[in-house]
């Protein structure tokens, strides 16, 4: 089965080609774009505005006999906390209450957007 969202993007550009009158492979069109979508972004592009992404961290910052090796090669949600006025950056921290932050940008691999959340019907009707 191919995922909903290049099914949904190969729709949408073969119903907007054929509007123009062009036939170009439109699933490879969407499949790139899907790819590019969901690639891992560089952490010099990461936002510093306290927007949650999901990150990959670098699988050497702790040694193994640590008590926070745990957080090696994680997948983790995390924010910026911003740059001061004096230019001192606060670096990154959990998006979570656990009170650990303060992580540069090296510690990570790469970043991505996170996907919009669920839509919840707090309706009560599941029809």
């Amino acid at each position: 089965m191919t995922d909903p969202r290049i099914e949904a993007a190969t729709k949408a550009i073969q119903e907007a080609m054929i509007k123009r009158g062009i036939s170009p492979d439109a699933e490879a069109l969407a499949k790139a774009a899907l790819a590019a979508a969901v690639s891992w972004r560089p952490m010099s592009e990461a936002p510093k505005d306290r927007t949650p992404i999901l990150a990959k961290m670098r699988s050497d910052i702790y040694p193994e006999s640590s008590n926070r090796s745990g957080w090696n090669g994680r997948h983790v949600v995390i924010r910026h906390e911003g740059i001061l006025d004096d230019g001192f950056d606060m670096g990154w921290s959990v998006a979570a209450p656990v009170g650990y932050g303060g992580m540069p940008d090296e510690w990570f691999l790469g970043w991505q957007p996170l996907p919009a959340p669920p839509v919840v019907d707090v309706g009560g009707d599941d029809e």
